[in-house]
């Protein structure tokens, strides 16, 4: 078979490498060449996915999760980005792909968290978007950070799965993991986000009074999960511009929960879901997460514009 032809790499994706410990591209590519290049697990997409998203953002951090599964300590690597941006299948895949490699890894969100059915009702209760979850305040932070304590001081990782596609979907917990990965992927739409000062948005509609009377509520359980940003060896976001190709794209993702699952998003909670990641949260705090070592820029179609490093 031919050897694959590396896609031009966007803007600050050699940096990467070099940070990664690959100053020479071209090397870095003959080293996924010989693991099987383009081709790897490329059936575990659950979507389609172009070349140049795998040469210049699923290969750099498998190359990064196989830094961290040298080492001979846990690793928790972080990826946040706003709903529909492809985070979950990118580290869904990037699992697939280490176990392919018999490295040991485990995928993780901030979701598999969520309270238990009972306490995530009273958790959302009143909220002005009417959501199920997702919000600041919809996850049982104490769980999330014994489980991740407890593995990184060497013990078994013990974590809940959450199904959202129970309760008619609303969700609910659904069984557990039990491992001792050498690396976990942590990702969530909010991961790595601070609550501090912030500059008040421009939205295309002004908040409400329900919601200006809800986002401080919103803030003030987010500076709750600092202790667990603590806990991240290392933090990657996949950034946009614009909330609206979030929402687009969680329309398409939607779509593939109704073929998967057979259970569909209402137009009203889709809606509702949107304007919640739009208002709940300033955009200037979800567009700046002082604690990501990387960020890849995306454009609209979802494509890669630019990688920075900090």
């Amino acid at each position: 078979m031919a050897p694959d032809r590396r896609p031009d790499a966007p803007r600050g994706v050699n940096a990467l490498l070099g940070r990664l410990g690959w100053p020479d591209p071209e090397r870095w590519w003959q080293h996924w060449q010989d693991r099987g290049g383009l081709s790897l697990e490329r059936d575990r997409w659950t979507v389609p996915v172009d070349d140049a998203w795998i040469a210049s953002l699923a290969l750099p951090l498998l190359t990064r999760v196989e830094q961290a599964h040298a080492a001979d300590v846990p690793s928790l690597i972080g990826v946040s980005a706003l709903p529909g941006c492809g985070k979950t299948t990118l580290c869904s895949w990037i699992k697939q792909a280490a176990d392919s490699l018999g490295w040991s890894v485990e995928q993780l969100s901030l979701d598999d968290f969520y309270w238990p059915a009972d306490e995530l009702e009273r958790s959302m209760a009143g909220n002005p978007w009417r959501v199920p979850r997702a919000l600041p305040g919809s996850h049982d932070l104490n769980g999330m950070e014994r489980s991740l304590q407890t593995w990184l001081q060497g013990g078994c990782l013990q974590a809940p799965r959450f199904d959202k596609s129970l309760r008619g979907g609303r969700g609910d917990r659904c069984g557990s993991v039990t491992s001792k990965p050498r690396v976990v992927l942590l990702e969530g739409w909010f991961l790595g986000v601070v609550a501090g000062e912030h500059h008040e948005d421009v939205l295309q509609q002004p908040l409400t009074p329900a919601e200006r009377q809800w986002r401080p509520k919103a803030m003030s359980s987010l500076s709750e999960y600092a202790s667990i940003w603590t806990l991240l060896d290392e933090l990657w976001h996949l950034r946009i511009d614009s909330v609206q190709a979030s929402a687009r794209w969680k329309r398409q993702q939607l779509t593939t929960q109704l073929d998967n699952t057979g259970v569909m998003f209402a137009e009203n909670d889709l809606s509702d879901f949107n304007r919640m990641v739009e208002a709940a949260l300033p955009s200037s705090c979800l567009n700046s997460i002082s604690g990501a070592a990387v960020i890849v820029d995306l454009t609209s179609d979802r494509s890669i514009r630019e990688v920075r490093l900090r």
